[in-house]
């Protein structure tokens, strides 16, 4: 029964994770919609403002690729665990686990929207991509740390729920 609640929890902590695509879907929204209104000021600024928004947004979508493999990691550890007298808390320990991913939210949302800023700023003055380009990249990446600490907690997590039993 108890190896049931710890395979659930970790299955509810994997599920918990994927909301972190909440906030790359804004971002992403956010960075595509004012791609498309500074193309539609500026067409001559097309590849440029392009060239922008794909590395926004691959920098925004690292915030999912962090909770997809923190999600296959707690499906792979829920599925090799039998429990004897600690499952409640290894399942615990994997909801804790996806829970704090989520940090990935506000990342993606923070990327999207400067992003947008960029390809905005792209659209009314071409002839700063590279200065506008270069900012998105490095405070893009700057950006990304605000993930990382989650992410190292996550694997955190889950290697102490390997040692307990």
């Amino acid at each position: 029964m108890f190896e049931r609640i710890s395979s659930g929890l970790a299955g509810l902590g994997a599920g918990i994770t994927m909301l972190a695509g909440i906030g790359v879907g804004k971002g992403t929204g956010l960075a595509i919609a004012a791609a498309v209104e500074g193309i539609a000021r500026q067409p001559e600024a097309s590849n440029s403002i392009l060239q922008a928004l794909g590395r926004g947004q691959l920098l925004a979508l690292m915030p999912l690729l962090a909770a997809i493999i923190i999600a296959i990691y707690l499906v792979l550890f829920a599925k090799r665990y039998y429990c004897h007298n600690i499952c409640i808390n290894r399942g615990l320990m994997f909801l804790g686990t996806g829970i704090s991913i989520l940090a990935g939210i506000g990342t993606a949302i923070g990327i999207g929207t400067a992003t947008a800023a960029a390809v905005e700023g792209i659209a009314r003055q071409p002839e700063a991509f590279d200065l506008i380009f270069n900012a998105l990249t490095n405070n893009g990446f700057i950006a990304l740390i605000s993930i990382v600490a989650p992410f190292i907690i996550s694997l955190l997590l889950i290697s102490i729920t390997r040692r307990t039993d």
